[in-house]
This record gives C-alpha cells, structure tokens and sequence, in this order.
C-alpha cells in the first residue's frame, strides 16, 4: 500500500497555491497537484471548507528536506508564521510553519548532527 496523494480543502485556493510555490519551489503537475516525492498533494475547493483551519494540528504536513537551516532561511525572506523555530532534537532538526489556512507543515532533517548546520 501507497499513500498517494493528499487533498487540503480551502476557501483560498489561489493563495494556498502561491505560498507552497514561493515556499518550496514545486510546481503543479498535469493533475494539479505537487508532487512531493512520490506523494501528490492537492488544494482543492471543498464545500464543506471556508476560512482558516480550527485545528491545525490535527493533520500536519512533515516534509524530509536535505537542508533544513536553507529553508529556514528562504522561508524568513518570505515573512512565514513560524509555529516552532527550527531547533535540534534528539532525532534531527525541525521547525513549524503554518500555511496561510493555518496549516501546520514541519521541515525535517532526520539524522542531522548537532550544530552539522553551522560552519
């Protein structure tokens, strides 16, 4: 079994779409999702959705990234929400943001070493 694709309902579909571009440099495929890895995630009207999430930690988004301090970075030039700054844990780096629905969507580096960011 596969998880194939996710689908984020939302009222602001548009600016939903601009934020994960500017924010993770992917591009809508020929179905109109982006493609992370081997698993699509769709933003879609729903009729049951409107306005900005009421639990936004209920689903959160983990996304394995090589370099977590570069996305930090280039997320900070695009003025995110930051839920939880990046920081070292026991199993890697990892830092919180929110989408503008107030999605959560976590930036891990699994296996990153203590202070590995820094020169």
């Amino acid at each position: 079994m596969n998880l194939g694709s996710l689908l984020i309902g939302s009222s602001a579909v548009e600016t939903m779409k601009e934020w994960y571009r500017a924010a993770f440099d992917v591009k809508e495929n020929e179905m109109g999702a982006f493609a992370f890895g081997s698993t699509q995630l769709f933003i879609e009207e729903h009729s049951e959705v409107s306005g900005p999430t009421k639990e936004p930690a209920r689903v959160v988004l983990n996304l394995d990234v090589e370099d977590c301090r570069a996305i930090e970075a280039h997320l900070k030039t695009l003025d995110v929400t930051w839920v939880r700054e990046v920081e070292q844990m026991p199993f890697g780096l990892i830092g919180t943001v929110a989408d503008p629905d107030g999605n959560y969507v976590q930036i891990i580096q699994w296996g990153a070493a203590p202070e590995s960011h820094k020169e």
